[in-house]
């Protein structure tokens, strides 16, 4: 019985680093195909640079490789980790917490 446990232990150890492996940090182009001159849900990356979410908050947004970041007239800054598995972008925020990007 112990045997099993350590199996399924062992099974679930090698597994779960190998479906990490298979998501990397989208490139600065993959990210500025999906966003530059779009609206992704509530925010809205403006091909000038521009940046709102909601039609509010507005600021002005660059994109690196794997990175997403908006500096808001307010003097707020948020930094956003862009991510895929070759097919679908997520969004991974400084929480941890993670959104579809798209």
């Amino acid at each position: 019985m112990v045997s099993k446990y350590i199996s399924i232990a062992l099974l679930i150890a090698f597994a779960a680093p190998a479906a990490a492996a298979e998501e990397r940090a989208a490139t600065k182009a993959e990210i500025e195909k999906m966003a530059v001159g779009k609206t992704l849900g509530v925010k809205r990356y403006y091909a000038n640079g521009r940046y709102t979410y909601q039609g509010g908050s507005p600021g002005v947004y660059k994109i690196s490789e794997g990175l997403i970041c908006v500096s808001f007239d307010n003097g707020g800054l948020r930094c956003d980790k862009i991510l895929t598995d070759g097919k679908s972008y997520t969004l991974v925020n400084k929480n941890g917490e993670r959104y579809p990007f798209k």
